[in-house]
Formats: structure tokens, C-alpha cells, sequence
């Protein structure tokens, strides 16, 4: 058996310097135990446990002195350390330990009430903390490690303080698609019923880059206005709650024109299309869950 890739502290970049590079962190050799990794501390009770799990969610991790936007398999625990004896001291240890034993590289170089962290990432400390990075706790030390593995990177935050532990392991993946995309024909009938079509175009994270398989709606679209010359259509973009509510609201004006910009590239006349973004002023679900919350990242036709 290899040994387990040793630890080490990497040097994160400055204020100002580059973002965060994530070869900086040496491929970890070791034998991983199944997902989530860590095991809960021993002797601990099953209703002294809190555990969230989501098969494909984000979260944001701090990386250097930035904050990062990742997407795949989390689970989110937490735990009392007084409910196996353990002070947080001990508790933190004893998980540095085991993650370290896993190849696991320490990357965080900040606290998220940093002020240039704060100041980049929409200025609201307490959105940062609750709804981007899922802190439950009021912790004292924020620690996050990266252990890169050939088929995929895996992100653990260690936060532990006041008499809590909380872990959140994200294995990043990408969302394996359970539905398939509407065709042209559907988006027609859709229009002429209700006016609006509503659609799951997939963009880069946190970005208004339309992904590679993102592309064949965009495709579908084009074949509904070539087929009907004379409508005319507005695309809205909408977004979850989660985050600063002007962020969302840009981010979702970018997406739609991202479209519209698709559109007229393979020859629509632009001024069949306009582009609004709505953040998360218009949700059509429970933001409280993960699939509310991806039901409300979305794009939306609507005949004018």
C-alpha cells in the first residue's frame, strides 16, 4: 500500500495577487475511505448528530484569502464536542489529524470577516457565512483543506469553537442530468398556452458562461424562432436566494444575455430578442430546500 501523501501547508497568495490555484496542492496518494471520509467521533450518540446531505449542491469554501464556489456531493455535520468529552482543542486536533492522514492540504489563509473577502463578495458578512459557506455554528477557527485526487477534488471544512464541530466535505462532481431538455415543439405549445416557457440552461458556477451541455437548448430556441419569423421573445434570467440579492440580480441579467448573445450569433435578429434578469425576486419554489433552490435557477421565455 502507498503511504498517505503528507500534508503541507501551502503558501496562499497575497492581497491582490492572483486567485488561488488549485495545482498549487500536491496529488494525494492515499486510500480513501468511502464518502464522506471522516467518521463521527466515536462513542457519539445517533441523536447528538446533525448531518445535512445533498447527492449535488454548492457551497462556498475559503481558498487563500478568497472565496470559492464549489459544486458536487456534500455533506454538512456538526455535533456538541461536550457529548463525547472532547474539548474543542482535542476535537480539532483530533480531525487536523485525520484529514491530514487522508493527504489533506490546508488552503485557507483567512477568516470569512476579512475585509477584502467581504468587500468581493457582496459586503453582507452574515449572507456570506449562513447562505454561501452553510456555517450553522458561530466557530472559532474557520480551517479548510483540499485533497486532490486524480478523478476529482475534494474540500473539507473543518470549523470548530465554541463547544461545536462542524464538518463540510464537498466531493466537487457535476450534476448528472435527470431531465432531459425541452424541444422546440414543447417551447411552441408552452408559448401559445401560458406565454412563458420555462427552461434549465446550464452556466458555469457563479458565472454567465453557457456550459458545453447547456448548448442544445440553446439549439432548441433557435429552432422555435426560425420556425415562427415573427415572434418575438424576452428571456429572463432568475436565481436562487442564496447570496448578495444585487450579485444574483447582475448574474441573472448576464445569463440572459448570454442567451440573447447565443441567439444572435447563429443569426436571430436582435430585435426579436431583449434580456431581463430578476435574481431571486420571482421564485417558483421553497428556497429552503436544495431542489427549490434549483428549480429557481432558471431561464424563462416569454412571448412578446
Amino acid at each position: 500500500m502507498v503511504p498517505p501523501a503528507v500534508a503541507a501547508q501551502v503558501n496562499p497568495p497575497a492581497a491582490g495577487e492572483n486567485k488561488f490555484d488549485v495545482n498549487s496542492v500536491p496529488l494525494s496518494t492515499a486510500d480513501l475511505p468511502p464518502f464522506p471520509y471522516l467518521d463521527w467521533p466515536t462513542g457519539l450518540e445517533d441523536g447528538r448528530k446533525t448531518v445535512k446531505k445533498s447527492d449535488f449542491d454548492r457551497v462556498f469554501v475559503i481558498a487563500g484569502n478568497q472565496l470559492l464556489a464549489v459544486e458536487g456531493r456534500i455533506e454538512n455535520r456538526s455535533f456538541m464536542n461536550s457529548a463525547v468529552q472532547l474539548s474543542d482543542v482535542a476535537a480539532q486536533r483530533n480531525y487536523e489529524d485525520a484529514i491530514t492522514a487522508l493527504g489533506g492540504v490546508k488552503v485557507s489563509s483567512v477568516a470569512p470577516n476579512n475585509p477584502e473577502l467581504v468587500a468581493h463578495n457582496g459586503g453582507d458578512l452574515g449572507d456570506i457565512i449562513v447562505n454561501k459557506m452553510r456555517v450553522a455554528m458561530s466557530p472559532d477557527n474557520y480551517d479548510y483543506y483540499l485533497i486532490r485526487k486524480p478523478e476529482g477534488n475534494i474540500w473539507i471544512g473543518l470549523l470548530t469553537g465554541g463547544g461545536y464541530t462542524q464538518i463540510i466535505t464537498v466531493a466537487e462532481g457535476k450534476l448528472k442530468t435527470v431531465v432531459g431538455f425541452v424541444k422546440a415543439d414543447e417551447m411552441q405549445k408552452e408559448l401559445e398556452t401560458k406565454g412563458r416557457v420555462t427552461l434549465y440552461i446550464n452556466f458555469d458556477t457563479d458565472k454567465a458562461s453557457i456550459r458545453q451541455d447547456g448548448q442544445p437548448i440553446v439549439s432548441e430556441i433557435i429552432k422555435l424562432l426560425e420556425k415562427d419569423p415573427a415572434l418575438k421573445l424576452s428571456i429572463e434570467g432568475h436565481t436562487d436566494n442564496v447570496g448578495d440579492a444585487k450579485h444574483n440580480q447582475q448574474l441573472s441579467l448576464q445569463r440572459a444575455q448570454a442567451v440573447v448573445a447565443a441567439l444572435i450569433a447563429q443569426g436571430i435578429d436582435k430585435t426579436r430578442l431583449q434580456a431581463t434578469g430578476y435574481g431571486a425576486g420571482k421564485p417558483i419554489a421553497d428556497n429552503n430546500s436544495d431542489d427549490g433552490r434549483s428549480k429557481n435557477r432558471r431561464v424563462e421565455l416569454v412571448r412578446q
